[in-house]
């Protein structure tokens, strides 16, 4: 029988721990040649080659490790970014298992790099994100052939891919859990998007425009420049509490005492950040702000306060204060932030609420 046959797209175990990789060494040549491979990464995604996609919860399962039978949690999420695969009927994929040539039916997904978590009992364990097409989803949400045939898949590609094999008779779909763990950034090449394309038998002619703009990223008929899903933000968009135009909210205007704000600057500085806005050009829908914070230890040596236009970030037993306004409205309640203990990168997502 021929083997199972899959097509994993890049995906990034962290923007934090991948995309931008720091060392605790804070001397300059080690530091710019670890950011070196982020630079290029950055050129990929603004030359139209890779973009960054973040998926949608869907449905987990618990598998198990063999022969050490640790806990390992499979989050198997969607999204648009990737491509689905040949639309077939489960009666024909039952004829392609029949025939012995699984390898003829393609599923393309994006498994991240295995993270260590710990569980509901204070236990190790580890989890990973595999993303398909939201189309596709749907046809696996329900149990059936073709989840079960998906889930062959998943296990077949991390032994490949990681080296990790899991017990393919003791495993089960969380019930009222979507996922474990918060799901992460996935970095999508388009010469992989393009390869699944051109894998269908029966490509449609949408398929094959696709292909083409694929093969084509900055080219297009009203020869405009193809857009960057990600880009970084002017320092000019960042504003400091001198401009008297800031607020610290909608109504009331923040005036910071004078005194407590040189003794405070004094003594800290202002961490190394980049922020970013997506899409790169028109409206936004999310910053992206990045903090890298050596000297931290633990997220309980942060306080971050983030307002509508305002982020206050402070870890001033380490000697940091950053204090900045941005020009677009943050909805407040739905950031999400995480400190990555071995990078010492903060990372945070900020929605942007709709005008």
């Amino acid at each position: 029988m021929s083997p199972l046959k899959s097509t994993f797209l890049e995906a990034d175990s962290s923007i934090t721990e991948k995309n931008l990789r720091f060392i605790r060494d804070e001397a300059e040549e080690e530091f710019n040649s670890i950011f070196q491979p982020v630079v290029e990464q950055a050129q990929s995604i603004s030359s139209g080659k890779s973009k960054i996609v973040k998926p949608s919860p869907g449905f987990c399962l618990k598998a198990f490790v063999k022969d050490s039978q640790e806990k390992f949690f499979i989050n198997i999420c969607q999204t648009d970014g990737i491509p689905a695969p040949e639309d077939i009927t489960e009666e024909q994929l039952l004829n392609i298992l029949n025939d012995g040539a699984p390898g003829s039916f393609k599923i393309p997904m994006s498994i991240t790099q295995p993270r260590q978590i710990t569980d509901n009992s204070a236990k190790q364990c580890q989890v990973c994100d595999i993303a398909v097409n939201c189309k596709f989803f749907k046809r696996i949400e329900t149990p059936g052939l073709m989840r079960d045939f998906m889930i062959t898949i998943v296990f077949e590609g991390l032994s490949s891919k990681y080296n990790i094999t899991l017990d393919d008779t003791n495993f089960r779909v969380l019930k009222n859990k979507k996922c474990i763990d918060k799901l992460i950034m996935h970095h999508i090449e388009n010469r992989d998007v393009k390869s699944v394309y051109e894998s269908y038998r029966n490509p449609t002619e949408d398929d094959l425009r696709k292909i083409e703009e694929l093969s084509n990223p900055r080219s297009s008929h009203s020869q405009k420049p193809t857009k960057r899903l990600i880009e970084e933000i002017d320092a000019g968009t960042m504003k400091t509490m001198k401009d008297e135009k800031n607020k610290l909210s909608g109504k009331d205007e923040y005036v910071p005492d004078p005194t407590k704000v040189a003794i405070s600057q004094a003594s800290c500085k202002r961490p190394d950040c980049r922020l970013f806005k997506e899409p790169a050009i028109g409206k936004a829908r999310v910053l992206m702000g990045e903090f890298y914070l050596p000297k931290c230890t633990s997220s309980k040596e942060i306080t971050l306060d983030i307002g509508e236009d305002r982020i206050l970030l402070e870890a001033r037993k380490k000697g940091y204060l950053l204090d900045v306004f941005v020009d677009y409205p943050i909805n407040s309640s739905k950031v999400s932030a995480n400190f990555n203990l071995e990078t010492r990168m903060l990372n945070v997502v900020m929605p942007v609420l709709a005008k």
